[in-house]
């Protein structure tokens, strides 16, 4: 981790947004109306799932994840995209803006690299959405072809001009670990999320949000 990084990128569910038990509950309801005989996994369960490594994003895997056969899970996604912030609209976590505007005073640029929409991420935010650089916000249906949170990692920086090993991106799964690793960022992890982070002497780990500017740059903890 750098000492002081001059950009970090967040995930948005799991990260920002409390949406998981969302998530799985348009599920049990989309089961029941596909007339589908699954067993939806608790968040505990699921969390586990995640850890081993299953992929979930975007929306059509995480479908897939939990026992929606691909045709399924493809029409799914469009009752998704119509339905989630009407029906299960969820909330960002407690202390996301204080944490936020911690970062900004500190002087550092804030960018989104998410699997989700636009229409679903910005509800969900409102207000922290100020903190953010506007260059970085990296939703899935930002571009006419989606492209890679790697990808995304890489723009965001060249946008910033900003050297790839000054940037850190926050997230909750193995795969966003990867994702940044291809790109060539830092990673820190956070505990409370989609997937099951444990402390490694190869990976920092932020077990809840006013953690993170201390792990991020070394600042006091939060309270």
């Amino acid at each position: 981790m750098p000492s002081f990084p001059r950009a970090v990128f967040f995930d948005v569910d799991g990260v920002l947004v409390d949406s998981l038990p969302q998530h799985l509950r348009i599920c049990h309801d989309k089961t029941i109306e596909f007339g589908l005989r699954l067993k939806i996994p608790t968040v505990d369960e699921f969390r586990q799932l995640v850890s081993r490594g299953t992929k979930v994003s975007p929306m059509r895997y995480f479908f897939i994840a939990v026992g929606f056969p691909e045709e399924l899970a493809t029409r799914a996604v469009v009752d998704y995209e119509k339905e989630f912030m009407r029906r299960y609209r969820p909330k960002s976590f407690d202390g996301i803006g204080k944490m936020l505007l911690t970062l900004r005073n500190a002087g550092v640029k804030l960018g989104l690299v998410t699997s989700n929409t636009r229409a679903n991420v910005v509800p969900a935010l409102e207000s922290s959405l100020i903190h953010f650089d506007q260059r970085c916000l990296f939703f899935f249906d930002r571009y006419l072809e989606p492209k890679t949170k790697s990808w995304c990692l890489l723009e965001g920086a060249r946008l910033l001009d900003l050297p790839l090993q000054d940037c850190v991106y926050v997230g909750d799964q193995p795969a966003d670990a990867e994702a940044a690793r291809e790109a060539g960022v830092h990673f820190l992890g956070v505990a409370y999320g989609w997937s099951v982070f444990r402390n490694s002497e190869r990976q920092e780990i932020a077990r809840n949000i006013d953690e993170i500017p201390a792990k991020l740059m070394g600042l006091p903890a939060l309270t």
